[in-house]
């Protein structure tokens, strides 16, 4: 098998291609992540249509299943997404939905779930919500986007 020829210019000129690809990536990674972040928040207030709510995301830690929302940045796909909770079991909890909207009050809430792959917010029904054993563990408030931190 013969190997092509390779130029010494191409070693020394790889260098600066790959400095300039990291620091593209560097500049665009917390711009793609923070813009997803405001999408979903976007998204969220549109499916609200005025009303107060807010957002939990899947929770690995702690005693409960979901964490109130408390900055953009968990609003991101890196920390927004299902999560494996049980190993089994009737009275496990098999998974966790990425991230829940609740809309108005928490006894008459609606909940919806997000989806990365529709990019979208999705309205649970009831039966869903009791198989699921789905609570709100969050206050809806208005304007609640505009209190969150990046971080």
């Amino acid at each position: 098998m013969s190997q092509l020829p390779v130029s010494h210019d191409a070693g020394r000129k790889a260098g600066p291609v790959i400095l300039r690809f990291a620091l593209l990536l560097a500049v665009l990674s917390p711009a793609i992540l923070f813009g997803t972040a405001t999408y979903v928040l976007y998204q969220a207030e549109k499916v609200a249509h005025g009303k107060p709510f807010c957002v939990q995301y899947a929770n690995q830690t702690g005693g409960g299943r979901y964490t109130p929302v408390r900055s953009l940045w968990q609003l991101t796909f890196v920390a927004m997404h299902a999560r494996y909770l049980g190993l089994g079991g009737s009275d496990s909890d098999q998974f966790s939905l990425p991230g829940v909207l609740v809309i108005d009050q928490a006894e008459r809430a609606d909940l919806w779930r997000w989806s990365w792959s529709s990019l979208g917010w999705h309205k649970l029904t009831e039966g869903i919500r009791q198989g699921l054993r789905l609570e709100p563990v969050c206050t809806p408030h208005v304007n609640y986007g505009d209190d969150l931190p990046v971080v």
